[in-house]
């Protein structure tokens, strides 16, 4: 399995995360994917995959589409290796970029443009990355839609939000707006509603941390990390973070090392 991380170029910086890229990656060694509010462009070289959410459906995924904000679990399947390349947007991007709304990508998986310059350079022997930067770069130039700036009170709500305690009814109040009027914006943008993306948030800040995986930390408390997050108690903690992963945290963290290709800083090589 080899998966890289690339750092984006300076222009893109405030909008992208990073560049993925997958090279013969085994579905059957990938986790559960946890709900997100990062939306992401996705590019497959060969076979898409099938996709199971948690429900248990199924379907195949186009071989260029967004990633919409989850608010559920899903996996890839596929009895072929998977060899692809994503782009990672910061909350909101699609908004700001493309004036693309979020509430309509809700869950969703829909098919974009291909990137045929970017198929042609995954097929060589020898990958160079700054081909794979550039060819990226340019398709996000290329692709439909305008700059749409993101409200400022959108953007204030979503730094309050990142405080576990933080009140809906309390931040509404603190905007001047009615709490229906910052849910139907917040939603708009980011395609989670302000409670939804609240807790989202706080398992994502969970299980991101190298520091919270037992390989890393063997004397972990897991009562210390709930009462870091304000959790009332580990039963909230377990419930919370049981609804968003599939698992109690205890489970997440002992056997789910194989996250390390997703959370752990310390593994990305740029």
């Amino acid at each position: 399995m080899d998966i890289l991380f690339l750092k984006p170029p300076f222009e893109w910086e405030t909008f992208i995360k990073e560049f993925w890229i997958w090279r013969e990656v085994k579905s059957n060694e990938l986790p559960w994917i946890i709900p997100s509010y990062e939306c992401e462009m996705v590019f497959h070289f060969g076979e898409p995959p099938m996709v199971e959410i948690e429900s248990g459906e199924t379907f195949l995924l186009p071989k260029s589409h967004l990633v919409g904000p989850q608010t559920r679990r899903w996996r890839v399947l596929s009895p072929s290796q998977l060899n692809l390349v994503s782009i990672r947007f910061y909350v909101a991007s699609l908004y700001a970029l493309f004036s693309k709304q979020g509430l309509p990508l809700k869950n969703q998986f829909p098919e974009i443009p291909p990137n045929s310059e970017l198929e042609i350079i995954f097929q060589r022997v020898n990958i160079e990355e700054t081909d794979i930067i550039q060819s990226l770069s340019e398709y996000l130039k290329n692709f439909p839609g305008k700059q749409t700036d993101v409200p400022t009170y959108v953007r204030f709500a979503l730094m309050e939000l990142n405080q576990p305690k933080t009140s809906i009814n309390s931040l509404a109040k603190k905007l001047g707006i009615s709490r229906k009027q910052l849910e139907r914006k917040f939603q708009e943008v980011v395609g989670l509603n302000p409670s939804e993306y609240r807790s989202v948030h706080r398992v994502l800040t969970l299980v991101r941390n190298p520091e919270h995986y037992q390989t890393n930390n063997p004397n972990l408390r897991l009562t210390d990390i709930a009462q870091n997050f304000e959790y009332a108690d580990q039963s909230h903690f377990n419930h919370d973070f049981k609804r968003n992963s599939g698992t109690i945290p205890k489970d997440w963290f002992a056997e789910y090392e194989k996250m390390s290709h997703f959370y752990k800083q310390t593994n990305k090589e740029k």
